[in-house]
This record gives C-alpha cells, sequence and structure tokens, in this order.
C-alpha cells in the first residue's frame, strides 16, 4: 500500500500528503515546520520540551515559550493529520517523556531513513551487482544536503556531516563496482558527484585519476591530478599524498593500461569519457598495424654514398635493437650545419625498417617555429595518410579525434571522428597539455601495435609544443618499443631557449644518449671519393688530401665539392664521373678555386651559377617558398614551365622528391645559400608571386599567415594585401585560442594601414576590433583601453555613431568588468553627454535603460534625513522585446557585454526574468564570437540568480559551467575572471561561519592582484571581506581599518561589499557600545540599497536592523516591505529569512500598512526618505 505521506528532507524539506504537497500556507507558522524538522533529525529519541524552547524561541520566557511550543506541536499535528479528531492523539507527533518525538509510522515514507536503509542492505549482501543496485538506489535519493535550508542551525549540523559522509563512501564504493563491472564511465561520473561536493576529497581524485587512465584517457587523468594538487594547495596548504603521487608516476609511465571491454567503449561513447578508448571490435585482438615508413628526404641515387661513423652506427645499432626488444631508447645528434647529422640518422632508419617497425621522421622548419606542433601535425599527418582505412579504423578513434585539432583532415581520414568531440573544457594550458598527452598516448599506442622509430631532424627550430611533446614522451621512452631519436645544430642551438631548456632536462635527468657527430677524416674523405665515382683510383689519394684541407672533413662541403668538380669535368669533356679522379689533377685542376677559408656556401653557388636560367629561376622560387612545396605551387608561382627545370635540378641533386610529390631541397643549407645570393629586389618579387600563387589556388584560408608572410615580404606595393591577410590570419588566430599571436598579426596589419591612404578601410576596425577581443579574453586593462581608445578616434573620424556607442559602451563596461569604476563611469558620461551635444538618440532603447541604471547605482551617495529609514525604490520596468532591441543596435559580437551588463543589473534590482533573458543570450552569443571569459562570467551571474529564486542544484550546475568554461583562459585570464567568484564564495562562508575558508579565498585575491590602478572593486572588496574575517576573530581594530580604508573609496567598490562594509561597521559599533553610530550606519546602509534598487542588498540590511534592532527602527514595517518586494521577484529563500525574522521577533505578517495616511507609527521616517 502506498504512504499516505510523503517527507523529503535530502535538500528542503517537502511533505506530500495524499499526493497534493503541503504549501507556504498550509504550515500556518514556520514553527511548525521547524518541529518536525528537529523531530525527524532525532528521530526515534524523544527532544525535551526545554531543548526545543531553547532552538526555536531562546529570548521568550519560559511560560510563554511552552504556551507557543504546544500552539506549534498542534499545528504541525494538523498539517499531516488534518482529519484527525480534536483532542485526538496523533499518530506520528507523539508525547513522549521529556518532550515529543517523531514516530515512524506505515503511512509515512521518509526519504532519509529509506536511504540508510538501501546502504545498510548494500552492505548485508554478498552479490557486487545486487550491492551495485542498492547503492544506486541510495545515491539516487540523496538530492542535496540534508536540510539545507538550515545551513547554519546546530541542532542539524551533525546529522547533516553523518549523512554526507555516508553518501561519499557509498559513491566511492559504487564507483569501484562500476569500474569492476566494465562501467568506467559511470564510475567516473560517480567520482565527480563527490568531488562536486566536496572538491579536497583525495580519496575521489585518486579513484577518477584510476578510472580515466584505465578507459584510456590518460591525457584527462594526468590533469586530474593537476587539479587535486592545486586545489589542495590552495584550500588546505598541502601536497597530494604519496599515494596520489606514486599513481600519478604510475600513469606518467604508462604502467595502468587502459581495460579493452565493450561496456567500457559504448560508456565512453555516450559521455564523451574515456576519449583515447579503442572503437569497439578492437583491440588485443585485432590485425596488426600494417608497416608504414617516412623517412627523411634523400636522394636515392645516393643512398649508398655513406662512408665511416662505424662506432656511432654501432653504438646506434645496439640501441636500436634494444628499443625494438621494448626498452625505449632516447638519443640526439648534436654536431655542425652539414656535417652528416641526417645521413647518420638514415642509416639507422633503414636498419629499423628492414626490422619491420613503423618508422616516422619529421624536418622543423624556421618559417614554423611560431606554430605549434608543425613538425609533428606534418608528420603525423602524413603518415596517417599512408595508412588504409581498415588500419585506421584499429586505431583510438578518441585519439584520433584530439589529433583532429592539429591535423584538420583528419575527420576526412575517418568520418567516425565526428561523433567523438575531444573534451576542451580546460583552459588554454590544460588544453594544451590535453594534446600535448594525447599525441604521446598516440605515438605509445603506435608503439605497442609495432616497433616505432620517431626521427626529428633539424630541432633547433621546433616550436616550444613540439619540444613540450618530446619533453612527456621522454618520460615514457624507457618502457616502450620507441626509438627516439633527434638531431640538432650545436651553433644554432642557443637561438631556441625552449630547446636549451629540454636539453637541461634531459642531462639533469639522464634520460638521453648524446652522440656528437664529427667532421669526416681524411681517410674517410677518400673512401667518400672512392664512394661517389664509384671504383678504387689512386689518384683519389690527391684529391681526397685536397678536399679534406679545404673542407676540413665537414660531410656536406666534401660531397658539394665533388657535385661541383663533376659538373665541371662533365660540361667540359663529357666524361663519366668514374674517369675525373684520374684527370682532375692535370687538366682541371685551374678550374678547381677550392681553397682553405672557402665555405660551402661559395661551391653550392658556383654550381648554382652554371645552372640554366629556366632551373635557377625554379631554385630560387623554391628557396623564397622558405620550405617544402607542392607541384600545385610550383606550377602556380613559375613564370614559365617549370618541368624541364626541376628535372634539371633534380638531376643535380639540389631538389629532391618526396614520396608524397612534394619537392624540397637536398639540405637546408642549400636553400639558405641561394636565398641569401639573391638580391632584395629578386627576393621581393618572388614573395609576390608566391603569394598571388597562394591567392590563385585559395590557400587563404587554410593559412592566411603565410600569404601575409609572403605579401609583408613583397614591397611596398604589396604592404595593403600584406595588412589584410594579417586582419585574418589574426581573426583566425582569435576563433582557435591564439590571443597573443593574433594581437601580433593585428599589429602587423595596424602599423601598415594607420596614418595611411587605407586608413579609412574597413580592415582598420576589424583589426581593431580583434585586438580588443584578445585583450579582453586576457583581461589586459591595458590593451584594451589603448586599443578601444584608438577605435573610438577611428570611429569618430569615419562619422560611424553606431561603432562610436558599441566601443564606448565595451570600453566601460570593460573597465567595469576589470575593476576601473571610476574610468568606466567617466567614459559613460562622456557618451551620454556627447550624444545630447550632437543631439543624438540613442537607437537602442534598452541600453539607454542601461546606462541610466548604471548611472544610478554607481551614483555617488546621498545622505538623508538622520532619522530617516529609507525604503526600497522599485526600478523602473524593462523595455519590452530588450535582447532583441540591443541586437538590432549592435552586431553579436559587440552585444554580448552590453547583455551581460544589462543580466547584472536586472539581477541586483530584482528583476529576474529579464535578467535571465539577457544573461542566457550573452551566453550564447559569447560562445559563438569565441569570448569565452565574457561566457564564464555570464554563467556566473546566472547561477547566482538561480541560488536567489531557489534553484540550488541548477545553480551549481550553472557554476560548474562557469568554473569549465573559465579555465578555457590563459592561467592569468582564468584567475582573473574568478577573482569575483571567489570573492563571493568567500562572502558566503563568512556568513556559514567559516573563517578560515574566506580568509584563504580572500588572501588569495588581494596576493594575486598588485597595487596597480586595475581591479580595485577586487581588491577593496577582498579587504572589506577580510576586514569581517577580523571582526570574527574579535581583532576590531583591524576589522574597523580594513573595512574604512576600502570604504573610503567608495567609487571602486560593487555594491554588495559596499554594503557589507556599512553592515561590518554597524556590527563594531554595536560591539564598541555605540549605538547611535550604529544606527547611522544601518541608515546609510539601507539608504545607499534602496536608491539603487539593489534588492538582495535592502533585504540584508533589513534583516541586519531586525536583529539588532535599534532604538526606533520600524522593523515590523521594514520587513513586510521588504518581503513584498521579495515575493514580487520571486526570490523564495529570501522570502522564508523574512518570515522567519518576523516570527523570530514575535511579529505577525499582516497587510503592509498605508504610508500615504500614516497609519503606521515611524512610517512617516520611510516616506519622507522616498521623497528626499
Amino acid at each position: 500500500m502506498l504512504p499516505k505521506i510523503e517527507i523529503r528532507t535530502f535538500g528542503t524539506l517537502q511533505v506530500v500528503r495524499n499526493h497534493h504537497a503541503v504549501t507556504e500556507s498550509d504550515w500556518h507558522t514556520r514553527q511548525a515546520r521547524q518541529l518536525l524538522k528537529i523531530l525527524i533529525t532525532e528521530r526515534p529519541r524523544p527532544v525535551s520540551t526545554d531543548r526545543l524552547i531553547e532552538i526555536l524561541w531562546p529570548n521568550s520566557t519560559p511560560s510563554a515559550a511552552a504556551t507557543t511550543l504546544r500552539s506549534a506541536i498542534n499545528a504541525l499535528r494538523n498539517v499531516l493529520e488534518p482529519e484527525r479528531p480534536n483532542r485526538a492523539p496523533s499518530n506520528y507527533i507523539i508525547t513522549q517523556s521529556p518532550g515529543y518525538a517523531f514516530h515512524l509510522h506505515a503511512d509515512i515514507w521518509l526519504d532519509v531513513e529509506e536511504y540508510e536503509h538501501q546502504l545498510d542492505i548494500a552492505h548485508q549482501v554478498n552479490d557486487p551487482r545486487q550491492r551495485q543496485q542498492h547503492l544506486e538506489r541510495a545515491t539516487a535519493l540523496y538530492k542535496d544536503d540534508y536540510l539545507i535550508s538550515d545551513p547554519y542551525a546546530d541542532w542539524v549540523q551533525n546529522e547533516r556531516e553523518r549523512l554526507r559522509e555516508r553518501y561519499f563512501n557509498a559513491l566511492l564504493e559504487l564507483s569501484d563496482l562500476q569500474a569492476s563491472a566494465g562501467n568506467l564511465a559511470d564510475a567516473i561520473v560517480a567520482c565527480r558527484r563527490i568531488l562536486a561536493r566536496d572538491e579536497v576529497r583525495e580519496n575521489a581524485y585518486q579513484l577518477l585519476m584510476r578510472f580515466q587512465a584505465e578507459s584510456g584517457d590518460s591525457a584527462s587523468a594526468l590533469l586530474t591530478y593537476e587539479r587535486c594538487r592545486t586545489i589542495l594547495a590552495e584550500e588546505l596548504g598541502a601536497d597530494p599524498s604519496p599515494l596520489t603521487q606514486s599513481l600519478h608516476q604510475r600513469i606518467l609511465n604508462g604502467e595502468i593500461q587502459a581495460v579493452n571491454t565493450e561496456s567500457v567503449m559504448h560508456a565512453a561513447h555516450v559521455t564523451g569519457q574515456g576519449s583515447l578508448a579503442r572503437p569497439s571490435g578492437s583491440g588485443s585482438g585485432s590485425s596488426p598495424l600494417p608497416q608504414s615508413t617516412l623517412l627523411p628526404a634523400v636522394d636515392e641515387r645516393y643512398q649508398a654514398l655513406f662512408v665511416g661513423r662505424e662506432q656511432e652506427v654501432s653504438d646506434l645499432t645496439a640501441k636500436l635493437a634494444r628499443a625494438l626488444d621494448g626498452q625505449g631508447e632516447l638519443l640526439v645528434l648534436e654536431g655542425e650545419a652539414g656535417v652528416g647529422k641526417t645521413r647518420l640518422a638514415y642509416a639507422i632508419l633503414q636498419q629499423a625498417v628492414d626490422s619491420g617497425a613503423t618508422v616516422i621522421s619529421a624536418t622543423c622548419q624556421t618559417l614554423e617555429q611560431k606554430f605549434p606542433f608543425a613538425p609533428l601535425a606534418d608528420s603525423i599527418g602524413r603518415y596517417l595518410h599512408s595508412l588504409p582505412s581498415a588500419a585506421l579504423q584499429n586505431l583510438p578513434h578518441g585519439i584520433l579525434a584530439l589529433l583532429g585539432q592539429i591535423i584538420p583532415s583528419m575527420s576526412d581520414l575517418v568520418p567516425e571522428l565526428l561523433v567523438h568531440t575531444p573534451d576542451t573544457s580546460g583552459n588554454l594550458d590544460e588544453n594544451r597539455q590535453r594534446l600535448i598527452d594525447g599525441i604521446v598516448a598516440f605515438l605509445a599506442e603506435l608503439s605497442a601495435l609495432r616497433p616505432l622509430i620517431l626521427f626529428l631532424d633539424d630541432l633547433h627550430w621546433a616550436d616550444q609544443e613540439t619540444l613540450a611533446v618530446l619533453s612527456r614522451l621522454s618520460q615514457r621512452v624507457a618502457d616502450l618499443p620507441i626509438f627516439l631519436l633527434l638531431a640538432y645544430r650545436s651553433d644554432d642551438v642557443v637561438d631556441n631557449d625552449a630547446l636549451v631548456s629540454l636539453l637541461y632536462t634531459f642531462n639533469r635527468a639522464h634520460q638521453h644518449h648524446l652522440v656528437e657527430v664529427g667532421r669526416l677524416n681524411l681517410e674517410q674523405v677518400h673512401k667518400l671519393i672512392d664512394a661517389f665515382t664509384g671504383q678504387q683510383a689512386g689518384a683519389s689519394e690527391e684529391l681526397a688530401y685536397f678536399l679534406y684541407e679545404a673542407t676540413q672533413g665537414n660531410a656536406l662541403f666534401v660531397t658539394e665539392a665533388l657535385r661541383d668538380l663533376r659538373e665541371r669535368f662533365q660540361a667540359a669533356e663529357e666524361l663519366s664521373r668514374e674517369e675525373f679522379t684520374d684527370h682532375w689533377s692535370s687538366k682541371y685542376q685551374q678550374v678547381l678555386t677550392l681553397r682553405s677559408n672557402q665555405r660551402v656556401q661559395e661551391i653550392i653557388l658556383e654550381r648554382v651559377e652554371r645552372l640554366p636560367d629556366d632551373a635557377r629561376q625554379v631554385l630560387q622560387l623554391g628557396a623564397v617558398i622558405g620550405r617544402d612545396f607542392s607541384l600545385d605551387l610550383l606550377e602556380a608561382a613559375s613564370q614559365s614551365d617549370p618541368l624541364h627545370p626541376l628535372e634539371t635540378l633534380l638531376q643535380r641533386q639540389l631538389l629532391i622528391e618526396r614520396p608524397d610529390e612534394r619537392i624540397d631541397y637536398s639540405h637546408q643549407v642549400v636553400r639558405q645559400a641561394v636565398y641569401d645570393s639573391m638580391n632584395s629586389l629578386q627576393r621581393r618579387r618572388f614573395h609576390k608571386r608566391i603569394a598571388d600563387a597562394l591567392v590563385q589556388l585559395e590557400q587563404t584560408h587554410r593559412n592566411p599567415a603565410e600569404v601575409a608572410f609572403h605579401f609583408g615580404q613583397a614591397g611596398a606595393s604589396s604592404q595593403l594585401d600584406f595588412a589584410r591577410y594579417s586582419v585574418l590570419a589574426g581573426e583566425k588566430l582569435l576563433q582557435s585560442f591564439g590571443l597573443r599571436q593574433s594581437i601580433e598579426q593585428f599589429d602587423n596589419a595596424l602599423s601598415i594601414l594607420e596614418g595611411s591612404s587605407a586608413e579609412m578601410s574597413d580592415m582598420v576596425g576589424r583589426a581593431l576590433q580583434g585586438r580588443g577581443l584578445a585583450y579582453e579574453s586576457l583581461l589586459d586593462p591595458d590593451g584594451v583601453t589603448e586599443t578601444y581608445r584608438r577605435l573610438q578616434n577611428w570611429a569618430r573620424r569615419q562619422g560611424d555613431l553606431a561603432l562610436l556607442l558599441t566601443v564606448h559602451s565595451r570600453l566601460a563596461f570593460m573597465l567595469e568588468l576589470v575593476g576601473q569604476q571610476r574610468e568606466s563611469n567617466e567614459l559613460l558620461r562622456d557618451l551620454i553627454d556627447a550624444f545630447a551635444a550632437n543631439n543624438v538618440r540613442v537607437r537602442s532603447v534598452a541600453i539607454d535603460d542601461l546606462l541610466e541604471r548604471r548611472r544610478s547605482i554607481y551614483s555617488p551617495y546621498e545622505t538623508g534625513p538622520a532619522n530617516a529609514w529609507a525604503p526600497f525604490v522599485p526600478p523602473p520596468p524593462v523595455p519590452n522585446d530588450l535582447v532583441k532591441d540591443i541586437l538590432t543596435a549592435l552586431e553579436p559580437v559587440h552585444a554580448v557585454l552590453p547583455l551581460m551588463t544589462y543580466g547584472w543589473t536586472l539581477r541586483v534590482q530584482g528583476q529576474l526574468s529579464s535578467a535571465t533573458l539577457c544573461l542566457t543570450k550573452a551566453v550564447d552569443l559569447a560562445l559563438e564570437t569565441g569570448q569565452r571569459s565574457l561566457a564564464s562570467i555570464a554563467y556566473f551571474q546566472l547561477a547566482v540568480m538561480a541560488r536567489m529564486q531557489g534553484r540550488l542544484e541548477e545553480s551549481q550546475l550553472l557554476n560548474e559551467q562557469s568554473l569549465a568554461l573559465n579555465r578555457t583562459g590563459e592561467n592569468s585570464a582564468a584567475e582573473l575572471v574568478s577573482m569575483w567568484p571567489r570573492i563571493a564564495s568567500a562572502f558566503q562562508s563568512l556568513h556559514a561561519g567559516r573563517l578560515e575558508e574566506a580568509e584563504r579565498r580572500l588572501q588569495r585575491v588581494v596576493d594575486f592582484l598588485d597595487s596597480g590602478d586595475s581591479f580595485r572593486n577586487h581588491r577593496n572588496s577582498a579587504d572589506i571581506g577580510l576586514g569581517i574575517v577580523a571582526l570574527g576573530y574579535g581583532d576590531l581594530a583591524t576589522a574597523k581599518h580594513k573595512i574604512e580604508m576600502a570604504l573610503a573609496d567608495p567609487v571602486h567598490l560593487y555594491p554588495y561589499t559596499h554594503v557589507q562594509g556599512l553592515l561590518g561597521l554597524a556590527e563594531i559599533a554595536a560591539r564598541e557600545g555605540d549605538p547611535v553610530h550604529c544606527r547611522t550606519l544601518l541608515r546609510q546602509a539601507l539608504r545607499f540599497a534602496g536608491q539603487r534598487s539593489l534588492i538582495e542588498e535592502y533585504v540584508e540590511v533589513v534583516l541586519e536592523i531586525a536583529r539588532l534592532n535599534p532604538e526606533g527602527a520600524p522593523v515590523e514595517l521594514l520587513l513586510t516591505s521588504a518581503l513584498e518586494h521579495v515575493e514580487e521577484a520571486g526570490m523564495a529563500p529570501t522570502a522564508t529569512q523574512l518570515r522567519d525574522a518576523l516570527e523570530t521577533a514575535g511579529l505577525t505578517i499582516g497587510p503592509i500598512p498605508d504610508a500615504k495616511n500614516g497609519t503606521a507609527p515611524g512610517y512617516a521616517s520611510l516616506s519622507s526618505s522616498a521623497r528626499s
């Protein structure tokens, strides 16, 4: 039989009687409801009448309180049993010495009783599936903390903590059962449910890390550790335990392998967890990865041209064998340019190919040093393109989706990736770390399927992110079948700070073997000549000595000299290369101009000079392109057919053709020598042709930065094109969160456009707007101000009033956001005055209303009559279709800030439905336009509003969304965005009496912010909070000093903390026995909040007045008036607070007195205050 009464205590108290909820009016008195909570909490024990009176009526006389208690008990019984005959005993609320008790009758279903019943059964059964079912039922009942609407009541604290602890333990046990059953995604969710309520619970972090690693998502597991480390440091001042640190190291070492179960894969697909897991159907039983190799580009005709290096080859071969057996190796080749590092590496890579290993090689390019992961993206992309479709399907789709962030064609290769969305809930640095870990996981995965050899050449040109991948991979190499081979020029390494740091790390950790590749000796030069000619000739000894003396054994120098000699010989005699060793000394020594101080570049240029003109031009074109290039680009940029010139260059080994049909130089020294030999005008014209060709080939959308680079080198006639594509490059970087790089691109464009004939071009406006958005996302107040000032001047010269409005308002709102309130107010006044002077009407009624509201909120404080208790002044009505009105006046990208600020303004003035419209739209537009910092702030405001309306679960969800978005910003920007939420949470901790927690959060704000002009609102607010902390500790002198210092700068204070400061001083005055000053401060706070229509602040002052009950204060009038406004605003929890205050004061909730007729004593002071 169904129970007649359902009582839910997890969250706020809810009573359902015969399928109908007991409403607020059914209770008749709040104390009846409080009685039920207390008796349920103490069940089955009775609670003495003295204890009940002490809790509910501490200030009443014993006789009066006893009468009130009997009345409240009767009211409670009537609520639960309305059909109970008069004076009949109650079935549920029984009289039991020494007071009353709650009887759990069969008619009643009580959630907390069922919760504990399910947990008890779970611990009694042996079957894991049954235990899991009972734990799931129990945890599903836990909607929120027990009786959360009484957060500070002493009588409930112990029971709440006991039930909360049982909930956490149940979730930990449940997650372990789910993981054991293969449901890793559900286990991960269970751990996150714990951390959502208690972010310092370290054992939940441990399980979450383990489950993430077992699902294959080692990147998320490592980020979870970082979050754990940060939270523990911030909240507890502690490091993770040795157990957590050990688990972190095991994950770094790859010791925790992914669990390969069908259920894990399905759950991972549904929830987005386990993003590195394999697609179902693959695993240990799947086909091995077919061999695919990408070797460095070497002329096939001279693959055998390799001499010496016997010791180096022997050492490298031995280490390669170890790597193939599963004991990975990291080796670094160091040497001067042209000494033979790449050729040595090629010999080892050939052995790896013969052993059946996967070989991937990449070359770092000087032009790509600013592009993250560039060499890895290129090489991994080419490798994946070489694999058959079936092999791609067997690779973990989560990893491939992650790689899709740097390899755009990934979804074309594997269309199924469209359903795998990588987790990007971290900040920019966390997402960078996730991608680094994802690349490392991908390489480890390849090595598990087939031993992997990874070679990176010209590491001195590597970008920072690529070096970070190598650093992370180096920590795992020893336990994987990976042979990691790196090469760099010893004379160029000092120009790459990140590489210097990486090499220092390698040395300190003894992680690598350094191979110093030296020059060839005389004997080896002799052998090289013999290998080059294909025969052993006595005359080659003389040639060897001659070349060795001139080149000092540099392998590239010797090779280029031999090629030069051969070309000279063949041009004169048409003899084969085998014959010239016998004739070079007697007949052609005079044409060989080698000398001891000659550079290899001179030999290269002598070879270039002998080229036909058309071949030389193709070679120069390739040098200006600056990297390997496609045949399409070659044909588009050439002035004549490049076919025969290309054949000549390939034959003479100046260029080589890669297997993917791209063309590259035989050596970067050759490319640089050719480029340096050209005069400025030649380079300029080639850059122009290349830029035009890229535009013709429609490459601008893929990489506008490359197009901009070539236009930028093409001379004055191309500077406008350079500016245009720099703007496009900046906008693309802005959308991909490359904020610093985007600013550099915008600055490049503006340096050309501003002050030129093209200054009025819309590209100037786009560049300045993009630059401003980038600085906004970085929360850089100086950058924002400087950029928008320039944009204002430009808009003014353009006569663009709409843009002028946009920039003024955007800058004003941004200055407010970063705490420069005075500057923000002045800017808004300037804007309004400027429009009035020019007789210009603001096109948006909503923006006009917003500006007026902000003027009111931040207007200077005005004193009122000494005896006035100010009423709450209702805010003006909200304009119709306010969101549509703003979007009509402003483009979506510029509408975000006004909508967000409008939403905040309407929220603090209690117009919550309209505030929701503004903030929701602000979130949508901010995400669409890449303004994640603003979206994070708007989400936080929505969370606050949900809390005001009593929707606590929704508030928590919205706050988590705010935090997730906040983590997507750069570290410093994310910290700044979190300042106000951190301050707000600190004040909540203050109200809950958690002084140490509040102090820790507020001190972090103060420590992070310097003493500059920016973020003064935040700093002053934090100081007020710290003053109230001192007040809580009883240090009145410190409290008074901190609060008064902050209030001395009233312009730079948020309204909420301004009121908190005044209330803090009022409390200090009360403690110091100065009731007159206390009353004055309370009136000042009331007037400040009431004049500005700040509804929450006004209510807080009213409640404080009711608590302190200063002489002459119309407490009942203030409470009932505030209650009317709060109920109209839909703020249910605040309404409950006001009713409780009325009952505590022994007052009844009746009709609000008529102020106009003066029917209530003391009300005239309220009305006169309103008129003033």
